[in-house]
């Protein structure tokens, strides 16, 4: 089972384009493993704590050791056997009002069992049910 790590950031070791702290993954059950996700609203992430991780909305995924969020940086791309891929190291990107940047933003996407679609993002959302339309066609003579 591979685990994704990272470690602070030295001389010797950073991320290959960006030189922040690398993170990669290894066979080794350590401390340097844990992540921690949380919601981007700052104001509701008090509220989520501890609680299942949500799938098919944004969340930060922070690491424990150092704090730092996850971040796709999607202007660097490192050329590999699977062809060019955008880096990823851990840092936390914040704008003006200490909100994270996009770039920490992740989903987590669960797959569809329909043939027809690859993931539940592509399904088409169901049509909405209007409950008192309902009861007015099932009894016209209640108001």
């Amino acid at each position: 089972m591979l685990y994704l790590s990272s470690d602070h950031r030295t001389l010797l070791k950073s991320s290959k384009r960006s030189w922040l702290q690398e993170v990669y993954l290894t066979d080794e059950v350590s401390y340097l493993n844990c992540w921690q996700a949380a919601l981007p609203d700052p104001q509701l992430r008090l509220e989520y704590e501890g609680f299942p991780v949500p799938a098919n909305v944004k969340i930060l995924i922070n690491h424990c050791h150092t704090n730092r969020g996850l971040a796709a940086h999607r202007h660097l791309f490192l050329s590999t056997y699977f062809g060019k891929e955008a880096e990823v190291a851990a840092h936390t990107h914040l704008d003006s009002h200490r909100v994270e940047k996009p770039r920490n933003h992740w989903v987590l996407v669960t797959g569809s069992p329909r043939q027809d679609s690859p993931t539940m993002l592509h399904l088409p959302k169901p049509p909405v049910e209007d409950t008192c339309a309902l009861e007015q066609a099932t009894d016209p003579g209640a108001q």
